[in-house]
Protein backbone atom coordinates (compact mmCIF):
# COMPACT_ATOMS: atom_id res chain seq x y z
CA UNK A 1 0.00 0.00 0.00
CA UNK A 2 1.56 3.16 -1.53
CA UNK A 3 0.53 7.13 -1.67
CA UNK A 4 2.12 10.09 -2.99
CA UNK A 5 0.00 12.19 -1.09
CA UNK A 6 2.38 15.22 0.00
CA UNK A 7 2.37 15.98 3.71
CA UNK A 8 1.43 19.15 5.06
CA UNK A 9 2.25 20.23 9.01
CA UNK A 10 -1.53 21.61 9.94
CA UNK A 11 -1.36 24.90 11.56
CA UNK A 12 -1.33 25.42 15.42
CA UNK A 13 -4.41 26.86 16.78
CA UNK A 14 -3.43 28.48 19.87
CA UNK A 15 -6.99 29.57 20.57
CA UNK A 16 -9.00 26.73 19.63
CA UNK A 17 -5.94 24.97 21.91
CA UNK A 18 -6.88 26.98 24.85
CA UNK A 19 -11.20 26.36 24.43
CA UNK A 20 -10.48 23.11 24.42
CA UNK A 21 -7.94 22.96 27.37
CA UNK A 22 -10.83 25.10 29.41
CA UNK A 23 -14.03 22.86 28.88
CA UNK A 24 -11.70 19.99 29.14
CA UNK A 25 -10.66 20.82 32.40
CA UNK A 26 -14.54 21.75 33.18
CA UNK A 27 -15.20 18.11 32.01
CA UNK A 28 -12.59 16.03 31.93
CA UNK A 29 -15.03 13.14 30.84
CA UNK A 30 -15.52 15.05 27.33
CA UNK A 31 -13.12 12.97 25.16
CA UNK A 32 -14.24 15.24 22.04
CA UNK A 33 -11.66 17.88 23.71
CA UNK A 34 -8.80 15.88 23.76
CA UNK A 35 -9.42 15.63 20.00
CA UNK A 36 -9.60 19.09 19.56
CA UNK A 37 -7.18 19.87 21.67
CA UNK A 38 -4.59 17.15 19.63
CA UNK A 39 -5.12 18.76 16.64
CA UNK A 40 -5.18 22.50 17.58
CA UNK A 41 -1.90 21.40 18.49
CA UNK A 42 -0.25 18.93 16.29
CA UNK A 43 1.75 21.07 13.75
CA UNK A 44 5.10 19.29 12.19
CA UNK A 45 4.29 16.48 15.20
CA UNK A 46 2.22 13.81 13.24
CA UNK A 47 4.21 13.61 9.99
CA UNK A 48 7.53 13.64 12.14
CA UNK A 49 6.02 10.45 13.74
CA UNK A 50 4.62 8.90 10.46
CA UNK A 51 7.93 9.31 9.16
CA UNK A 52 9.66 7.98 11.88
CA UNK A 53 6.73 4.57 11.66
CA UNK A 54 7.55 3.99 7.94
CA UNK A 55 11.19 4.01 8.02
CA UNK A 56 10.73 1.09 9.90
CA UNK A 57 10.64 -2.56 8.85
CA UNK A 58 7.73 -3.01 11.12
CA UNK A 59 5.87 0.12 10.17
CA UNK A 60 6.57 -0.36 6.38
CA UNK A 61 5.16 -4.00 6.65
CA UNK A 62 2.16 -3.43 8.93
CA UNK A 63 1.11 -0.12 6.38
CA UNK A 64 1.62 -2.70 3.38
CA UNK A 65 -0.35 -5.28 4.82
CA UNK A 66 -3.20 -2.71 5.80
CA UNK A 67 -2.67 -3.95 9.52
CA UNK A 68 -5.73 -3.25 12.20
CA UNK A 69 -4.78 -3.69 15.62
CA UNK A 70 -8.21 -2.83 17.16
CA UNK A 71 -9.98 -6.11 15.44
CA UNK A 72 -6.80 -8.33 17.44
CA UNK A 73 -7.37 -6.25 20.40
CA UNK A 74 -11.01 -7.12 20.47
CA UNK A 75 -10.63 -10.84 19.70
CA UNK A 76 -11.21 -11.43 23.38
CA UNK A 77 -11.42 -15.48 22.70
CA UNK A 78 -8.24 -15.63 20.99
CA UNK A 79 -6.34 -13.37 23.67
CA UNK A 80 -7.97 -15.99 25.99
CA UNK A 81 -5.74 -18.79 24.86
CA UNK A 82 -2.21 -16.70 25.64
CA UNK A 83 -0.45 -17.72 28.50
CA UNK A 84 -1.30 -16.64 31.83
CA UNK A 85 1.22 -14.40 32.79
CA UNK A 86 1.18 -12.57 28.71
CA UNK A 87 0.73 -9.32 28.13
CA UNK A 88 -2.33 -10.26 26.08
CA UNK A 89 -3.52 -12.15 29.20
CA UNK A 90 -2.87 -8.89 31.41
CA UNK A 91 -4.54 -6.45 28.75
CA UNK A 92 -7.72 -8.84 28.32
CA UNK A 93 -7.93 -8.76 32.17
CA UNK A 94 -7.46 -4.99 32.61
CA UNK A 95 -10.38 -4.37 29.90
CA UNK A 96 -12.43 -6.91 31.36
CA UNK A 97 -12.26 -5.41 34.80
CA UNK A 98 -12.98 -1.74 33.29
CA UNK A 99 -15.60 -2.80 31.36
CA UNK A 100 -13.46 -1.44 28.10
CA UNK A 101 -13.42 -2.25 24.25
CA UNK A 102 -11.22 -1.15 21.77
CA UNK A 103 -14.13 -0.59 19.76
CA UNK A 104 -15.39 1.85 22.73
CA UNK A 105 -12.11 3.95 22.12
CA UNK A 106 -12.59 4.06 18.69
CA UNK A 107 -16.44 5.08 18.67
CA UNK A 108 -15.21 8.00 20.68
CA UNK A 109 -12.46 9.33 18.73
CA UNK A 110 -14.12 8.83 15.04
CA UNK A 111 -14.97 12.49 14.99
CA UNK A 112 -13.04 14.41 11.88
CA UNK A 113 -12.03 16.98 13.58
CA UNK A 114 -8.31 16.35 13.07
CA UNK A 115 -7.18 16.98 9.00
CA UNK A 116 -4.03 14.52 9.28
CA UNK A 117 -5.47 11.95 10.61
CA UNK A 118 -7.24 11.77 7.43
CA UNK A 119 -4.84 12.91 4.74
CA UNK A 120 -4.85 9.43 2.90
CA UNK A 121 -4.97 5.56 3.86
CA UNK A 122 -1.39 4.88 5.66
CA UNK A 123 -1.96 7.83 7.55
CA UNK A 124 -5.18 6.58 8.76
CA UNK A 125 -3.81 3.05 9.65
CA UNK A 126 -0.78 4.98 11.88
CA UNK A 127 -3.21 7.33 13.17
CA UNK A 128 -5.88 4.54 14.34
CA UNK A 129 -2.77 2.27 16.02
CA UNK A 130 -1.91 5.29 17.65
CA UNK A 131 -5.01 5.72 18.81
CA UNK A 132 -4.98 1.81 20.18
CA UNK A 133 -2.06 1.74 21.90
CA UNK A 134 -3.94 4.05 25.04
CA UNK A 135 -5.17 1.05 27.19
CA UNK A 136 -2.07 -0.88 25.96
CA UNK A 137 0.55 1.81 27.64
CA UNK A 138 -1.90 1.81 30.68
CA UNK A 139 -0.91 -2.38 31.16
CA UNK A 140 2.54 -1.72 29.61
CA UNK A 141 3.55 1.03 32.17
CA UNK A 142 1.51 0.21 35.15
CA UNK A 143 -1.18 2.78 34.97
CA UNK A 144 -4.64 2.15 36.69
CA UNK A 145 -7.49 4.40 35.59
CA UNK A 146 -7.94 6.63 38.43
CA UNK A 147 -7.22 9.99 37.69
CA UNK A 148 -3.68 10.05 38.84
CA UNK A 149 -3.17 7.17 36.54
CA UNK A 150 -5.25 8.70 33.07
CA UNK A 151 -2.81 12.17 33.56
CA UNK A 152 0.36 9.59 34.48
CA UNK A 153 -0.14 7.34 31.57
CA UNK A 154 -0.65 10.89 29.15
CA UNK A 155 3.13 12.11 30.52
CA UNK A 156 4.39 8.56 29.71
CA UNK A 157 3.04 9.01 26.13
CA UNK A 158 4.45 12.28 25.31
CA UNK A 159 7.70 11.51 24.84
CA UNK A 160 6.91 8.37 22.24
CA UNK A 161 4.09 9.85 20.38
CA UNK A 162 5.59 13.53 21.10
CA UNK A 163 1.52 15.04 20.56
CA UNK A 164 2.08 18.17 22.22
CA UNK A 165 -2.02 17.86 23.92
CA UNK A 166 -1.06 14.98 25.94
CA UNK A 167 2.27 17.09 27.55
CA UNK A 168 -0.53 20.00 27.86
CA UNK A 169 -3.33 17.53 29.56
CA UNK A 170 -0.79 15.87 31.87
CA UNK A 171 0.34 19.25 33.32
CA UNK A 172 -3.03 20.67 33.79
CA UNK A 173 -4.17 17.81 34.80
CA UNK A 174 -1.67 16.99 37.91
CA UNK A 175 -2.07 20.92 38.79
CA UNK A 176 -6.20 20.81 38.69
CA UNK A 177 -5.96 17.35 40.54
CA UNK A 178 -3.23 18.70 43.05
CA UNK A 179 -5.31 21.56 43.64
CA UNK A 180 -8.39 19.27 44.39
CA UNK A 181 -6.74 16.90 46.42
CA UNK A 182 -6.06 19.66 48.59
CA UNK A 183 -9.09 20.90 49.21
CA UNK A 184 -9.97 17.26 50.41
CA UNK A 185 -7.30 17.52 52.64
CA UNK A 186 -5.19 15.03 50.83
CA UNK A 187 -1.30 15.28 50.27
CA UNK A 188 -0.94 16.15 46.69
CA UNK A 189 3.24 16.63 47.26
CA UNK A 190 3.56 13.34 45.57
CA UNK A 191 1.11 13.80 42.15
CA UNK A 192 3.72 16.08 40.17
CA UNK A 193 6.56 13.69 40.84
CA UNK A 194 4.47 10.66 39.97
CA UNK A 195 3.73 12.79 36.90
CA UNK A 196 7.52 13.66 35.90
CA UNK A 197 8.12 9.45 37.15
CA UNK A 198 5.92 8.59 33.79
CA UNK A 199 7.32 11.16 31.63
CA UNK A 200 10.82 9.78 32.21
CA UNK A 201 9.79 6.46 32.13
CA UNK A 202 7.98 6.94 28.39
CA UNK A 203 11.34 8.89 27.34
CA UNK A 204 13.84 6.02 28.49
CA UNK A 205 11.39 3.41 27.24
CA UNK A 206 11.75 1.34 23.86
CA UNK A 207 9.76 3.22 21.23
CA UNK A 208 6.60 1.31 21.25
CA UNK A 209 4.73 2.24 17.99
CA UNK A 210 7.33 0.70 16.27
CA UNK A 211 7.34 -2.29 17.84
CA UNK A 212 5.21 -5.47 16.33
CA UNK A 213 2.54 -5.29 18.93
CA UNK A 214 0.50 -8.25 17.88
CA UNK A 215 4.01 -10.12 18.37
CA UNK A 216 4.38 -9.17 22.08
CA UNK A 217 0.88 -9.86 23.23
CA UNK A 218 1.79 -13.30 23.63
CA UNK A 219 5.23 -12.78 25.81
CA UNK A 220 5.49 -12.63 29.73
CA UNK A 221 4.48 -8.81 30.73
CA UNK A 222 7.37 -9.11 33.75
CA UNK A 223 10.05 -9.93 30.87
CA UNK A 224 8.44 -7.82 28.39
CA UNK A 225 9.00 -4.99 30.44
CA UNK A 226 12.51 -5.30 31.53
CA UNK A 227 12.89 -6.07 27.78
CA UNK A 228 11.34 -2.74 26.64
CA UNK A 229 13.08 -1.07 29.60
CA UNK A 230 9.91 0.02 31.42
CA UNK A 231 10.35 -0.04 34.92
CA UNK A 232 7.70 0.22 37.56
CA UNK A 233 6.02 3.40 38.74
CA UNK A 234 6.99 3.38 42.04
CA UNK A 235 6.05 7.51 42.53
CA UNK A 236 2.30 6.65 41.08
CA UNK A 237 2.36 3.47 43.06
CA UNK A 238 3.07 5.36 46.21
CA UNK A 239 0.88 8.32 45.54
CA UNK A 240 -1.82 6.31 44.63
CA UNK A 241 -2.03 4.46 48.19
CA UNK A 242 -2.07 7.79 50.14
CA UNK A 243 -4.67 8.99 48.07
CA UNK A 244 -6.53 5.92 49.02
CA UNK A 245 -5.49 6.23 52.70
CA UNK A 246 -7.21 9.37 52.90
CA UNK A 247 -10.33 9.38 50.34
CA UNK A 248 -13.26 6.13 49.46
CA UNK A 249 -12.32 7.32 45.88
CA UNK A 250 -11.41 4.24 43.58
CA UNK A 251 -10.81 6.40 40.42
CA UNK A 252 -11.39 10.15 41.67
CA UNK A 253 -13.96 12.59 42.37
CA UNK A 254 -13.93 13.77 38.40
CA UNK A 255 -13.31 10.56 36.67
CA UNK A 256 -16.43 8.76 35.88
CA UNK A 257 -15.64 6.79 33.06
CA UNK A 258 -14.18 8.84 30.83
CA UNK A 259 -10.87 8.39 28.64
CA UNK A 260 -8.47 10.91 28.11
CA UNK A 261 -7.29 9.86 24.86
CA UNK A 262 -6.98 10.56 21.11
CA UNK A 263 -4.72 9.34 18.60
Amino acid sequence: MSTTTTLQPTRIQPIAALMALHNLMKNPQDTRQVALLTAALRGRSGIMQFNRFKATAIGQRIIAEGRRLGPVLDDHEALAKLPENSFGRHYLAFMAEENLTAKGLEEVTTDATDPFRYANEEIRIFADRSRDLHDLYHVLAGYGRDEIGEISVLAFSYPQQRLRSYAVIASFGALNFSRLLMRHGVPAAGVFAAVWEAYRNGKRAAWLPGEDIEALLSEDLAALRQRLNIPPPHKYIAQLARIRQRTAWRHGPLFAGGRLIAG
